[in-house]
């Protein structure tokens, strides 16, 4: 059983972290393009199309690093991610919040995975090469 100190500390860092996303994020951009609402819609999407997708790649808001989301046919809601975050599920470890990344790349099936995305909603997508990259923000 967790103490009173113990969940008090926890919040504590949750909200740190919280902050330290909208510090990163206030300043750099003008619009956020998906809510969490939209990602709960855009994840069925990937998770149906996995086959179609060799890789994910995300870049943080918060730094320069690029991490891999790891989304299959077996993903599940309240397992996998929830209403707000992923949940270890990505090359960079823990909880990843959708409003810490800043864009989504992908590579495969680059018209199959457009074809997905716009029957799924209006993204901001951008075709480079042989990859397909989504914008978080703008």
């Amino acid at each position: 059983m967790r103490t009173q100190k113990a969940k008090k500390h926890s919040v504590q860092v949750a909200a740190e972290a919280d902050q330290k996303i909208e510090n990163a994020i206030s300043g750099r951009f003008r619009e956020r393009l998906l809510s969490n609402a939209k990602w709960l819609k855009l994840i069925p999407t990937l998770v149906q199309n996995a086959e179609k997708t060799e890789q994910i790649l995300f870049k943080k808001v918060q730094d320069e690093r690029i991490g891999e989301l790891f989304l299959d046919e077996d993903t599940t809601f309240e397992y996998d991610y929830w209403e707000n975050c992923f949940e270890g599920i990505n090359s960079l470890g823990g909880f990843l919040m959708f409003k810490e990344i800043e864009y989504l790349v992908f590579l495969g099936d680059v018209s199959g995975i457009r074809a997905a995305l716009e029957q799924t909603g209006q993204f901001v997508l951008v075709e480079e090469e042989d990859r397909l990259k989504l914008l978080c923000y703008r």
